[in-house]
């Protein structure tokens, strides 16, 4: 083939070349393309760690949702009522573990004298017998020794004395007030005047002559009558363990401390006290935990059997033992003694055993929040 022929024919076939400026847009534009996709590469390699840890992070939110520490004694004010497990290593174990100081208060014939007993044994030392109630002894217990006992037991008289212990106490301090509902109080504290009356105890009927007089007292070995009229006069005096009651501890008064000061308080029933000597001696007197559990004054330990007559008859047909006599009259003995005669806002305190009842080891914690809904 000519050369010259097909150098022409390959001028034709070939395209015409770009102008200079149309061939430094493309390469602009190549260049463009290069350095965005390289920017987005690196992005995603440097963004996935990052967004791993936030999905990490948000997960670690979900699992602990209050992102506090379980374990503190501090109440917020926001939270409600909290039914607490007894059982070792479990939330009220924390409570106890976490308090400096511990109170266990209580009204007549709410274990008391079981718990006082077990502190005296835990502590290797006895305080001054109801100190809590006894504001004019504070000061001699703190300058007594330099090691302060940790637990004291007391039985509280009014709610003067509840309200002043609320107040008082620091973010450290752990209040139990073990609770009886009110009407078998009443009658177990009832049992425990006659059988004070029959034994001539306590300083209301050491004197013997005068108390039988009083009473009429006629007993044996195994049993004791006394003169129903008589006996209905002391009961209605509202004194003893009658009157050391659940809603003379429990007014409004106290709630409204309660709600003031956000104490760290915990209900707990009688029944459970054996529990709750085991949780304390776990941290307070571990070496004492094969000798629980400590019970005083426990009622079928008590052998005499009393029976109340009518004065001027005969007493063999008309006496009727004193357990039969607090069923049959039991509910009426309250209202017509007036024996409720100091309460306010039962309500709460009503509510507040519907909630203590209903937790599987009768054990509540009481908060602002959970008072102000009651």
């Amino acid at each position: 083939m000519d050369p010259i022929a097909a150098t022409k024919a390959a001028e034709v076939a070939a395209p015409p070349p770009l102008p200079r400026r149309q061939r430094r847009g493309a390469l602009y534009v190549q260049q463009t393309l290069l350095f965005t996709t390289s920017f987005v590469i690196l992005s995603l390699l440097k963004l996935g760690p990052l967004a791993q840890n936030s999905v990490h992070d948000h997960n670690n939110e979900i699992d602990m949702p209050h992102n506090r520490d379980i374990d503190t004694l501090q109440l917020l004010p926001k939270e409600d009522t909290k039914c607490l497990d007894l059982n070792l290593n479990q939330d009220m174990d924390s409570l106890v573990a976490n308090a400096r100081q511990i109170f266990v208060t209580m009204p007549a014939k709410a274990g008391g004298t079981s718990m006082k007993d077990f502190t005296k044994l835990c502590m290797k030392k006895a305080v001054q017998d109801n100190v809590l109630s006894r504001e004019w002894l504070w000061k001699d217990y703190l300058v007594d020794s330099l090691h302060v006992q940790s637990i004291i037991a007391s039985h509280l008289l009014n709610d003067d004395n509840f309200i002043r212990l609320v107040n008082f106490t620091s973010r450290e301090t752990l209040m139990i007030h073990t609770h009886r509902d009110e009407s078998r109080r009443v009658a177990s504290a009832v049992k425990q005047i006659s059988e004070s009356i029959c034994q001539f105890m306590g300083k209301e009927y050491s004197k013997q002559q005068q108390t039988t007089t009083k009473f009429n007292v006629r007993k044996n070995n195994t049993h004791c009558i006394l003169d129903e009229g008589s006996f209905v006069t002391e009961i209605s005096a509202n004194s003893a363990e009658v009157g050391f009651s659940t809603h003379s501890l429990l007014t409004c008064k106290s709630y409204k401390a309660i709600q003031d000061n956000a104490s760290q308080l915990v209900f707990v029933h009688y029944k459970q006290l054996d529990k709750l000597q085991k949780l304390l001696a776990k941290h307070h007197c571990p070496e004492i935990l094969g000798e629980l559990p400590i019970k005083a004054n426990v009622a079928e330990e008590k052998s005499l059997k009393v029976l109340l007559h009518k004065k001027g008859t005969d007493e063999a047909r008309n006496s009727v033992d004193l357990e039969e006599w607090l069923h049959a009259k039991g509910p009426a003995m309250e209202w017509t003694l007036k024996l409720r005669r100091d309460a306010s806002c039962q309500a709460k305190t009503y509510h507040m055993e519907d909630e203590l009842f209903a937790c599987p080891d009768e054990t509540l914690r009481v908060t602002p929040a959970g008072i102000d809904r009651w």
